[in-house]
């Protein structure tokens, strides 16, 4: 709102006459007047038309019949814009008296004024910015270029401005930021040997139309300087860094006071003790705090020379050990000595060397002697087929734990295996000379097992021999017990199971005296133990004590590595047993490799059991197979959960069998795209997640109809 001295004071109120009106106008050059009521608050407004028309003029009239309403503005609202119609505004206070009124030119004539000033603090501000600012108009004209522009840029705003800005070169790009309407943020230019980094943004009015453009721009070549400084010093302190840290003398450094500030790793390990036990403590204080009798830091700082001492370690992990250390002075350019290095040797290393050359030797020779102890447990296994890195694992882990007595419990699908794993490690322990007796829990009736599994007194019950029968656990004594199907267990000798794990005892049936045993307990099972404890047919103290070690058999489908040489194992001993000599066509071995094999080996087995004995040929073909097997169309593996799994890993199993099959199938990651209906892309970020090595899955593929044909 403009100031007081705009404002037009009058004095025209309700009460007065027409003829007061009109000597009032005849006064002012204006058609409108306020009016007041008799407190001088504000009323409306007469015009003068309305007066000298109206056909009821009397002079002594009141000019209140002719007031209009007419909103006045308040002294503090802010205003902008001339009402159209009105050649006078009233101005009121908060209360709504009338404080007089303004007229346009006047208003305008404050308002040019405000503007100017605040276009000169604009100014001011723009020059005052350490960042050039180039503003054009929508014709291209520059018409802001402050005094940073003038600096950076080389050129002066004189010469500058009003010209189009492809006067400058560069352009700056503001004609194209115009064109596209659109920022350009972080552009990097250089000009004139400087780098300069700008920030574009187009100049948009508030009906959305584009009225220039505005580029905001600093020089950074001193800040390109002292990044690439930072980054060779960071470097370069990195370096030397790496340099101190690999030396194989122990450094610490101290600072003029004889403050430790540095020490390496081979310090450490040489004195024994760490840096955060002696950065920040001074030579003085080490030697009194005990950690070692003297100092080649302190002989240093005194004598002002390269100084050599022996010291002994006098606490920590290395106390009593003997060192030499020499401390070397550094001097400033004004003569001072501000640091000391101090060179730290073990002068029993070479005994050390001697004594621990004397031991890996002793090592070596265990070792030897482990290793070939280790191949000839090896050699025991060669009946079992371990090509596929899975079964490599197991039968890593079943020559462990075959050293040691640790209960064992052999879990997998029905077929892969189980017994000849634990037929192994028995054969491999030390209790090979002993008995493995073997005892299947879900095959013999409930109301038998508990007898065979503990035996039983004499007279126990009807039919019961006179001198008592010993179980399973004292036959095997001293051997090892092999619980097949431990999953069907019932729950009440589960209990005497468990008592039998604890305390190596047992009672017989019918009996009252504990009788001890020293039976290795294995068990196996297809069944997910875990699932069944939670739904309580298994006994949870049970499931811990048994599942000590846990060796997982994988299935046939999730090792196909192994079957190759396992087809060929196997079609040499039914070949041996029945005086044969079978052999697979090429189609029969891709077959046979292709097919999921859900019965794992059994079912392999019985596969090529019953080709090689019912087949006359010597050469079985396709046609000789079960009908399952005749179909040229490749068996997809299913997928088959033995336990519940979290989805997202059901997921990621699902897709890395499909994958592997397909690329195995089909070669190229387009075609595998194809069959799958995904893009490429997604295939190679698949194998890429899921490690899939496509050369290696080609070269797997080969390896196994080779091995096959051979067969």
């Amino acid at each position: 709102m403009p100031g007081q001295n705009h404002i037009i004071e009058i004095s025209l109120t309700l009460d007065a006459n027409l003829e007061e009106a009109l000597d009032y106008f005849k006064r002012l050059p204006y058609i409108n007047l306020p009016v007041t009521d008799q407190n001088g608050k504000y009323a409306g407004i007469i015009n003068l038309k309305d007066i000298v028309f109206s056909s009821l003029l009397h002079k002594a009239d009141s000019v209140a019949a002719f007031v209009k309403p007419f909103p006045a503005v308040q002294k503090q609202q802010a205003l902008f814009r001339w009402p159209d119609g009105i050649d006078i505004l009233p101005i009121a206070d908060d209360d709504n008296k009338l404080l007089g009124f303004i007229t346009e030119a006047g208003f305008l004539n404050h308002l040019s004024r405000k503007y100017e000033t605040l276009a000169h603090e604009y100014y001011e501000v723009i020059n005052a910015s350490y960042n050039g600012i180039i503003v054009i108009d929508k014709e291209g004209r520059i018409v802001v270029f402050n005094a940073a522009a003038e600096r950076i840029l080389g050129k002066k705003c004189c010469d500058i401005f009003g010209q189009h800005i492809s006067f400058l070169d560069p352009a700056m790009g503001l004609l194209e930021t115009m064109e596209k309407n659109e920022p350009a943020i972080g552009v990097r230019t250089e000009i004139n040997g400087s780098v300069i980094l700008t920030n574009r943004t187009p100049i948009v009015d508030a009906n959305g139309d584009i009225t220039g453009a505005m580029g905001v721009f600093i020089d950074i070549s001193d800040l390109e300087r002292i990044s690439a400084e930072l980054k060779l010093n960071q470097a370069l302190a990195a370096e030397l860094n790496a340099i101190i840290e690999a030396s194989y003398d122990g450094l610490y450094v101290a600072d003029r006071h004889g403050k430790v500030i540095r020490v390496n790793s081979a310090w450490e390990k040489i004195c024994g003790f760490s840096r955060e036990e002696i950065l920040g403590k001074t030579a003085a204080e080490l030697v009194a705090a005990g950690f070692y009798d003297n100092s080649a830091a302190l002989l240093t700082l005194e004598k002002r020379e390269t100084s050599t001492v022996m010291l002994e370690i006098t606490a920590g992990p290395k106390k009593g050990q003997k060192i030499i250390a020499t401390g070397t002075p550094f001097f400033g350019s004004d003569g001072e000595l501000n640091l000391v290095v101090v060179n730290v040797r073990d002068i029993t290393a070479l005994e050390h060397l001697k004594k621990q050359l004397e031991e890996t030797k002793a090592l070596s020779k265990r070792y030897a002697s482990e290793l070939n102890e280790i191949r000839l447990q090896q050699m025991k296994i060669d009946d079992i087929v371990a090509k596929s890195a899975a079964m490599r694992r197991v039968i890593e882990l079943a020559i462990r734990v075959s050293q040691v007595d640790s209960t064992v419990i052999v879990t997998g699908e029905s077929g892969v295996g189980k017994e000849v794993v634990v037929k192994k490690i028995h054969q491999m322990s030390n209790r090979r000379d002993k008995s493995l007796i073997k005892i299947n829990c879900g095959a013999i009736p409930e109301n038998l097992l508990e007898t065979e599994l503990f035996g039983y007194e004499g007279g126990a019950f009807t039919g019961a021999k006179k001198e008592g029968k010993p179980g399973m656990f004292e036959l095997a004594s001293g051997g090892t017990l092999f619980l097949d199907e431990i999953g069907d267990l019932p729950l009440n000798l589960q209990v005497k199971l468990l008592r039998v794990l604890q305390e190596h005892e047992i009672v017989r049936v019918g009996g009252v005296r504990p009788i001890k045993v020293n039976a290795r307990i294995i068990a196996a099972t297809n069944k997910d133990l875990a699932q069944m404890v939670a739904k309580g047919s298994f006994r949870e103290d049970l499931f811990y004590r048994l599942n000590v070690v846990n060796i997982v058999i994988p299935p046939l489908r999730s090792r196909k590595e192994d079957l190759p040489p396992l087809i060929n194992m196997i079609l040499q001993k039914i070949n041996d047993k029945y005086k044969l000599n079978k052999r697979l066509a090429p189609s029969v071995a891709e077959r046979l490799y292709n097919y999921h094999w859900p019965g794992n080996i059994r079912e392999l087995e019985n596969v090529l059991e019953r080709v090689a004995v019912l087949v006359n040929d010597d050469l079985i073909q396709v046609d000789h197979l079960p009908d399952f097997l005749q179909t040229s169309e490749k068996k997809t593996a299913p997928v088959i959960l033995n336990r519940i799994i979290p989805l997202k890993h059901a997921i990621e199993e699902t897709e890395l069998q499909l994958i592997k099959k397909a690329l195995r199938e089909y070669g190229t990651t387009r075609k595998v795209a194809k069959i799958l209906e995904v893009n490429q892309s997604t295939i190679v970020r698949k194998m890429q997640q899921y490690r899939i090595d496509k050369d290696d899955v080609e070269q797997h593929q080969e390896d196994a109809y080779a091995h096959l044909l051979r067969i």
